[in-house]
């Protein structure tokens, strides 16, 4: 159960090296009838394709893509279709594919920055980082780089700085709406570190914090949220269709789930007390409400995810009541039932009836 949940709140967390991001909802067609009928432009536009792209590169890719397009559009098998249909047969997104430099020096970098600790980080706010800020701050960045990134990526990064963080972070003059960009890219990989640090937080707090608002951690699960959503709100690129409607239900629940929580544990301030809900995270727990609620598809998910947690703590408070008296017998064809009235641990008066269903008069 953890690991679908960690699946589901990784969201836009992905390890994808040497490959490029496709989205689920974006079949490929007329996949043979491009292989046969435009080879030769295949083959010229193929021989770019693991080459990282610098702008000479990407300028010298696109026009390979674009003559493949033009063959393809003239085929049988594309008459009616769309633009985009015929772009995601004929080109791999190349601007937007996950290079190792991406995976194991960029990515990092990004991380370092955001995390902060260096005299250049002040400023930097996630989701907006312009060109402007890598040009004045490029020496301190560049110091950064060097401490994260082995050697060969270092050189690479070194060398064509300007260049690559210019194709980074500007949209294209030319916006196809079609999610191939460098800067694409570049936007869901700060996405990414922001679902990363509310994912690694939400592992580490416990989960009785959530119902102190005023509890600065708490409150920094939350405000991430806010950041992370505004972060999707605004990024194209993403590996499955349903990673943004996933993000905004796991918000939700969340941000409910803290009306509910106050509202059970007033009516029931002995759970607070459970050491099944006091030795988990707030990560353990909803990632149980999640899946209630993806799977299950209940309306509320709180307290069938609290009696999965503390099924033994309960049955052991039932177990500590001991005193009752026996079964007194009621007219009318109704069944058999016992009456206790007991005190608990904490001497607070009890009643229970229990039904003998086996005993009808």
């Amino acid at each position: 159960m953890q690991l679908i949940f960690n699946l589901f709140i990784s969201l836009l967390i992905t390890n994808l090296v040497d490959s490029y991001i496709r989205r689920d909802d974006d079949p490929e067609i007329c996949i043979a009838e491009t292989d046969n009928g435009c080879r030769a432009q295949l083959e010229k536009k193929n021989a770019m394709y693991y080459k990282i792209p610098t702008n000479c590169v990407l300028k010298n890719y696109t026009e390979q893509c674009q003559n493949v397009m033009k063959c393809a559009s003239g085929l049988e098998c594309f008459k009616g279709k769309s633009e985009k249909e015929v772009f995601l047969t004929s080109c791999d997104e190349v601007g937007a594919r996950r290079y190792t430099f991406d995976s194991t020096c960029m990515a990092p970098f990004l991380k370092k920055l955001f995390d902060g600790g260096h005299n250049c980080t002040g400023d930097i706010i996630v989701g907006n980082l312009s060109s402007q800020i890598f040009k004045t701050q490029k020496l301190c960045f560049l110091n950064i780089v060097k401490n994260v990134c082995d050697t060969e990526n270092f050189n690479f990064f070194q060398k064509n700085y300007d260049e690559l963080m210019e194709l980074y972070t500007t949209k294209p003059a030319v916006d196809d709406g079609f999610c191939a960009s460098p800067n694409d890219k570049f936007n869901k990989m700060q996405c990414e570190y922001l679902v990363g640090e509310f994912r690694s937080k939400t592992m580490t707090i416990p989960f009785l914090s959530i119902t102190n608002q005023s509890n600065a951690a708490v409150q920094e699960v939350f405000e991430l949220i806010k950041q992370t959503q505004n972060c999707l709100d605004n990024v194209c690129l993403f590996q499955r269709v349903n990673e943004k409607t996933s993000s905004r239900m796991f918000a939700a629940t969340l941000q409910s789930s803290l009306t509910n929580l106050t509202k059970i544990f007033k009516l029931r301030p002995r759970l607070l007390e459970y050491s099944c809900l006091t030795k988990i995270t707030i990560n353990e727990f909803f990632s149980e409400v999640s899946i209630c609620t993806m799977f299950d598809k209940k309306d509320n998910c709180i307290m069938p995810t609290i009696t999965k947690f503390c099924q033994e703590e309960i049955l052991a408070d039932f177990g500590n009541l001991e005193v009752s008296v026996g079964p007194r017998k009621e007219v009318y064809n109704t069944p058999d039932f016992e009456f206790a009235m007991f005190r608990d641990n904490k001497k607070k008066r009890r009643f229970v009836f229990t039904m003998k269903d086996d005993k009808l008069i």
